[in-house]
């Protein structure tokens, strides 16, 4: 039996530390956002780009991704919002999330924590350099409505999610793939 997977690119934050939206930073003259999704598209049947309304024409729709902003409801609550709009979108089993501001992340990483899924278990989060790494993770199709609970009950932690779900931890000695860029010196 085969298993459907979307990814989900968040790509919505306000990249205040960086000074202009991360998901269009350069590396190598590559998009960031270009790099997750690089990454996510041999591996999964859809990919779903969820980000800020200003910069929805930034993206590329002739990639064959569907792109859209936070539903109304819980508009600019942060990742999980994002991840929930998703997964009410969607209709995949299981869901891979990525963040743009990884630029270093590639397929054999997301096959490796995808590969991890197991009865019982419904999220697959990385731990790498000792930190939990919740936004490059794997998310069964359950999970979507205990973060919508959450989203209701204003917490936005994925962390607190955490404590409703039964996870499965990885940990991970390539830590550089994790490393997120909040500065364009970071680079």
């Amino acid at each position: 039996m085969t298993i459907e997977w979307t990814g989900i690119l968040l790509a919505g934050g306000e990249s205040r530390r960086y000074g202009s939206p991360k998901a269009f930073a350069k590396r190598d003259g590559k998009a960031f956002y270009q790099y997750s999704l690089d990454a996510l598209k041999p591996l999964c049947s859809s990919i779903i780009v969820v980000t800020r309304p200003e910069l929805l024409h930034l993206f590329d729709e002739a990639q064959g991704i569907g792109i859209m902003t936070d539903k109304e409801t819980y508009k600019g609550q942060g990742p999980l919002a994002g991840i929930f709009t998703a997964m009410d979108e969607g209709d995949a089993e299981w869901y891979i999330v990525l963040p743009t501001d990884v630029p270093f992340i590639g397929e054999k990483i997301c096959r490796y924590l995808m590969e991890q899924i197991e009865p019982g278990v419904e999220a697959v989060v990385p731990v790498a350099a000792g930190r939990e790494q919740p936004l490059i993770a794997v998310y069964h199709h359950t999970v979507k409505d205990v973060i919508e609970g959450q989203l209701s009950s204003g917490k936005r932690s994925l962390r607190s999610l955490f404590t409703h779900i039964n996870v499965k931890y990885v940990q991970m000695k390539e830590e550089e793939y994790f490393r997120n860029i909040n500065r364009p010196e970071d680079l």
